[in-house]
This record gives C-alpha cells, sequence and structure tokens, in this order.
C-alpha cells in the first residue's frame, strides 16, 4: 500500500479557517463531546480503523428526548476531529443553542479518510470488487444505522452538512438520498466536474492542465504528498471514482493507469487508479509544462456519474417529492475556483424547482474583502452559524 499521507491539510486552506470567532460573554449551556468508534461492514476501513467519529450531544440530554441530528462531513486531508480541533463546534453549538438561536440537536462527525487523505465519501468499487473503502454505505448505513440506536434521535429530523470534500460528500448523499435528509448544506463544495476540463479566462489553464504543471509533465504517484495538493487530491478522487483492481498487466502510468499495491482480498490482482485523462504531449505555457490531453471516455462516465449536478439531474422528482431543502455557500475568491460550482449548481436546482439558498459572498460585515478575502475556507465560522440557523430553521 502507498505510504499514507498523514496530517497535511490541502494547500494550507484550513490553517486560518478558526480565526475570526467573537468573544463569548454569556454563560454557555455546555454540552457532550464524545469520541466513539463506529464499526463498518467494509474491511477495508475497519482494517485501518477509519472508523472513528466524534459525537456531539445537546445541553441536558439524558436520552429521555429525541433529538435532531446533524451529519457534519470533514474537508480533503483532515478526519473527523477536524471540526472540533479547527474551528471548536462545541463552542459554538453550545453558543448558538444558548442563545436560542438553533435547536438543541446531536452532531455527528464521521471519519471520511483514507489512504489518499480522502474518501469523497464514495464507495470505492472496480465492478465486483471493493477498492478504496465504501465510504458512502459507511455513512448511509453503519453510522446513520448506529446513531439511531446508540442515542435519542428523531429519524425525522436529520440534516447532513460538510465543508470541501465534505461539502461535496454532503450534498451527494443529500441528492442521492433525499428520504433521509430534510436539510442538507455544502460550504464551498465541488459540484461540477465538467469545471475541471475548463480553462482560467486568465491563465489559459484547465485544472486537469494545472494538476500535470504541478508535475511539471507527466503524473506521477511519487507527488502524492502536501508539496503537490492538487496531485494529491486529483488522486484521492481516482481512488474514489475510478479505481482499479486487475491483473498487473492492466496498469501502465504512461495511460495515467498507477498500481498501487497487491489486492488485499486476493493477492493474485493489483489495486490502483485510472486517472480520467491521457496525456498526448507537452508544452510550455506561462513558464509552466503544459500537458495536451485527451479524455478516456470510459473512465470520464464514471466521473460523471459522481458528478453532483448530474446527480441533482437524475434523482430531481425524489429529491422534490421528499421536500429536502438545500444550503450551499462559497467564496468569490475560493483558490480552486468552486465559486463557479457554486453558480453552476445554483441554475440547475432552479431550473429543476429545488427548494435551495445559494450564497456567493465576498465579505462580511465588519471583515472587508481587502482584508479578509473570501477564500475556500475563510469567514468559516460565521459561514457554519449561518448554515447551522438554516438546518435549524428548516429541520422542524
Amino acid at each position: 500500500m502507498m505510504k499514507k499521507i498523514t496530517g497535511f491539510l490541502l494547500a494550507g486552506l484550513f490553517v486560518l479557517s478558526g480565526c475570526m470567532k467573537e468573544p463569548t460573554t454569556v454563560e454557555l449551556k455546555k454540552g457532550t463531546l464524545v469520541e466513539a468508534t463506529i464499526h463498518a461492514q467494509d474491511p477495508y476501513i475497519e482494517a485501518r480503523n477509519y472508523n472513528h467519529a466524534y459525537i456531539y450531544l445537546p445541553p441536558h440530554y439524558d436520552g429521555g428526548t429525541s433529538y435532531p441530528t446533524l451529519y457534519l462531513l470533514h474537508g480533503y486531508g483532515s478526519d473527523y476531529r477536524f471540526w472540533q480541533s479547527v474551528e471548536d463546534i462545541k463552542d459554538i453549538l453550545d453558543y448558538m443553542i444558548t442563545k436560542g438561536e438553533i435547536v438543541p440537536m446531536i452532531v455527528v462527525m464521521p471519519n471520511g479518510y483514507n489512504d489518499f487523505a480522502g474518501s469523497f465519501y464514495t464507495n470505492s468499487i472496480d465492478s465486483a470488487y471493493p477498492a478504496f473503502g465504501q465510504f458512502e454505505d459507511y455513512i448511509i448505513n453503519d453510522v446513520i444505522r448506529f446513531i439511531d440506536s446508540a442515542y435519542a434521535t428523531d429519524t425525522t429530523k436529520r440534516a447532513i452538512a460538510g465543508i470541501s470534500m465534505g461539502g461535496y460528500g454532503a450534498m451527494k448523499l443529500g441528492a442521492k438520498y433525499p428520504e433521509l435528509f430534510k436539510v442538507v448544506a455544502g460550504f464551498s463544495g465541488v459540484y461540477d466536474f465538467d469545471l475541471f476540463l475548463a480553462q482560467d479566462s486568465v491563465t489559459g489553464m484547465s485544472m486537469v492542465d494545472m494538476v500535470i504543471a504541478e508535475n511539471g509533465g507527466y503524473i506521477s504517484p511519487l507527488n502524492i504528498n502536501e508539496e503537490h495538493p492538487l496531485t494529491s487530491m486529483m488522486f484521492a478522487m481516482g481512488a474514489a471514482f475510478s479505481p482499479r483492481v486487475r491483473d498487473s498487466s492492466y496498469f501502465n502510468p504512461r495511460e495515467n493507469k498507477f498500481s498501487f499495491s497487491p489486492y488485499y482480498l486476493n493477492p493474485s490482482l493489483y489495486m490502483g487508479v485510472q486517472l480520467p485523462f491521457v496525456i498526448d504531449s507537452l508544452d510550455t505555457i506561462n513558464n509552466m509544462v503544459k500537458g495536451y490531453w485527451h479524455l478516456d471516455s470510459l473512465t470520464w462516465a464514471q466521473w460523471e456519474d459522481n458528478n453532483v449536478k448530474n446527480i441533482f439531474i437524475n434523482n430531481a422528482q425524489n429529491i422534490i417529492s421528499a421536500g429536502t431543502k438545500y444550503y450551499m455557500d462559497c467564496g468569490t475568491d475560493d483558490e480552486l475556483k468552486l465559486n463557479f460550482h457554486l453558480m453552476v449548481l445554483d441554475g440547475t436546482l432552479n431550473q429543476l424547482g429545488i427548494p435551495h439558498k445559494a450564497e456567493l459572498f465576498s465579505e462580511y460585515p465588519g471583515y472587508p474583502e481587502s482584508t479578509f478575502p473570501a477564500t475556500h475556507t475563510s469567514h468559516l465560522y460565521l459561514r457554519v452559524r449561518e448554515g447551522l440557523s438554516y438546518i435549524s430553521n428548516n429541520i422542524e
């Protein structure tokens, strides 16, 4: 198995996100934060101990009253501890519940970390072969079932939310299983893979071009590390959407087919990743190596099956019938250009008639854009409070 990525956060995007908290002057009603092991049916998740979670229990929880439940997903490069270690989510929840800004709720922070530093909350599977973790099944089946059995939950009042990769995961699962969730919220999520192929108007480079440039040419799995964040994220997405469990002869790095280890369920096979593009030739643009490439149509179709925009389109009738409501936001200066993802999904949901609120922000009162640009995770404390309020207002 490849060397695990431990502790790095994509491009340092998360390290400054908790710096805008207002002072707390009220005496807080204290909830409880507990750590739990939530076992998975998937042997990959179990063997690697990717089965931990933080669970927030609201003030005065005694198991006698049923509460709404929020499943709060972390971003790429982090794990279930993100929301507490970076944002002190317990303090935010205590404050908002004390002030009456949100209803008391149980908040579950499950793990979505895997050997590639992020599962995208997706079932990694190649035909009949499970690969790098069945994380969609883990959340939808194992985690929810455990929480409903172990805690006093109101199963008619369930929500899911997340940041970045977690925003993708929340919107994806909320669109695939609208009957399970009354409210869904995504902060700075990835919602339309097609935009990875579009050239930026300033640099003339697409996200694929930027990955190739980050490698200085052909893609290398040796660059799955913190110095190559886009490459690392691209491999993580490949492990989620287009894993390969094949004979060793299948893999060819020149075709962006990479093997990583013998298959843990059958050592005669190898487990790897196929990226959806193939580099044809190289050139230089803006002093960066740019690859001329084409899409592998079958592999790209697998990615499109996991494209949030497409899932909403394909499941629109079920979503409307369920009455699920959706919230999403993103900053205008998002480093990954995910503000354009939000605009595309906002337009799609408007066309489909799906109830939602979309907020594209450049600044917040007291935080001028010139001093605090609206980046991937900036203003997160304020944004989470808005998202929690939306969830609370629509979960009853």
